[in-house]
């Protein structure tokens, strides 16, 4: 039995153009882009994601051929929809990180640091704390598998060859910068304001006893009083987390053009 070159590149077709999307967005998603998940492993699930999901997803297009010009303006537009679904989560995760930092640096707790085991770079260990939290909460609230479903449905949304990204799509994501900061800040505002009261207070003390040894006083109970807001914080991460991942998702459906 042979059979045509057409088919056989509308048969690899079918299963390369929603490989690429769904691997792209599984390179850059929170927890499954980190370093200690390795790439081949990324792969294998993308692989097995694209065969379970061929039966939902429509027909590629034949007029574009695979190995075209065309085709390989189609294959960028798969990877660039899939890295910036991806993205978002990684900057939900960012914004937890952000928060750990910000109180490490007030409380004194930023000595402590270790290699980030996503990103392999040097960060503090409260931040690393609250990233590892976040990433727990993401997929305990099934976060990958909202993801998984959001991707699904894009194919139908942004059908392959005729639905991309445009202009407005990537300055909303360029926003995220700024919301990260900004969502990272407004959770450690209330820390930041009692470290400041305490500066205060010692630096009130020191110019009533100047005899005092402020600096061995104030950094101990900088550092016991970080613990106490870190700890204050994690009571109330789920409801915060819950909060930012909802206006994450809402952006990645507006990228799709879904409504969620």
């Amino acid at each position: 039995m042979e059979y045509p070159a057409e088919i056989v590149l509308q048969y690899i077709a079918n299963l390369i153009w929603p490989f690429t999307r769904i691997s792209s967005m599984m390179m850059a998603m929170t927890f499954f882009g980190a370093q200690f998940v390795s790439p081949r492993i990324r792969l294998y699930l993308a692989m097995g994601v694209t065969l379970a999901m061929s039966g939902t997803i429509p027909e590629m297009p034949q007029s574009i051929a695979l190995f075209s010009l065309q085709g390989f303006v189609v294959t960028g537009q798969q990877v660039l929809i899939g890295i910036a679904m991806g993205a978002i989560t990684q900057f939900i995760t960012q914004i937890f990180v952000l928060l750990g930092q910000i109180i490490g640096m007030q409380s004194s707790l930023g000595f402590a640091s270790m290699v980030d085991p996503s990103n392999g770079q040097n960060t503090p260990v409260l931040g690393q704390l609250f990233m590892f939290l976040a990433l727990m909460l993401f997929l305990a609230t099934n976060g990958h598998l909202e993801m998984l479903q959001i991707v699904a449905l894009s194919f139908h949304t942004l059908p392959v060859g005729e639905g991309m990204l445009d202009a407005a799509d990537y300055h909303q994501i360029s926003q995220w910068f700024g919301h990260m900061f900004r969502a990272g800040l407004s959770m450690a505002v209330a820390g930041i304001i009692a470290l400041l009261t305490v500066n205060l207070a010692f630096g009130v003390m020191t110019r009533a006893a100047p005899q005092l040894n402020i600096f061995a006083l104030g950094f101990s109970f900088a550092l016991l009083l970080g613990l106490m807001i870190s700890w204050y914080i994690v009571l109330g991460l789920v409801p915060k987390y819950e909060g930012v991942w909802q206006l994450g998702v809402d952006q990645i459906c507006g990228l799709a053009r879904i409504n969620c």
